[in-house]
């Protein structure tokens, strides 16, 4: 008789992680699937990256804090992002990054200022790309995601004062690139 109560309650946690999870896949894995994309420039290493973060916190349940769970996923993102970029400079041994077209942007553009606009913006994602590492990530994290400085801390495991730095001397490259090009 124990042992059935020790399986329906099992199975009672198992479902109610389960329910977590769609929760969070559901509201939060496009948003983490476009920072995967802003870092990684390829929406399939994008896609396959969130899963695996996915499947890291399925396994690793429960995190410490429930509330957590979200910034879990966002650093697991990160790092996931961090470890494919490795192994794909490791596997090309110096060959130029490819330039990846947008998926969210439509292939046939409407009119003169949406040609405009998406130019704009792919060199704009070309230019954020070209920038140091923690530049890159800082201005994704504050600009794309909209974290706070705190929040960016936090979620790069870096000082607010780093954080702070990585931002002006980001944006002050890509200021500098843009009036180049123009």
């Amino acid at each position: 008789m124990v042992t059935g109560a020790i399986r329906m309650g099992s199975f009672a946690a198992q479902r109610e992680r389960e329910q977590i999870l769609t929760g969070l896949f559901r509201s939060h894995c496009v948003e983490l699937v476009r920072l995967a994309y802003v870092l990684l420039g390829d929406r399939q290493r994008a896609e396959e990256a969130v899963q695996e973060v996915y499947l890291s916190l399925f396994r690793h349940w429960p995190p410490r804090d429930q509330g957590s769970a979200l910034a879990y996923l966002r650093a697991g993102v990160v790092n996931q992002c961090r470890s494919d970029q490795r192994r794909t400079i490791r596997a090309r041994r110096g060959e130029p990054l490819l330039r990846a077209s947008l998926p969210w942007v439509q292939t046939e553009p409407d009119t003169a200022t949406d040609v405009v606009a998406k130019d704009e913006a792919g060199r704009l994602v070309e230019l954020v790309r070209a920038l140091p590492r923690r530049q890159r990530e800082v201005i994704t994290c504050r600009y794309y995601l909209q974290l706070s400085e705190r929040e960016t801390a936090e979620l790069l495991e870096i000082g607010i004062g780093s954080v702070k730095t990585h931002t002006h001397r980001g944006l002050a490259a890509l200021q500098a690139r843009l009036e180049e090009s123009r």
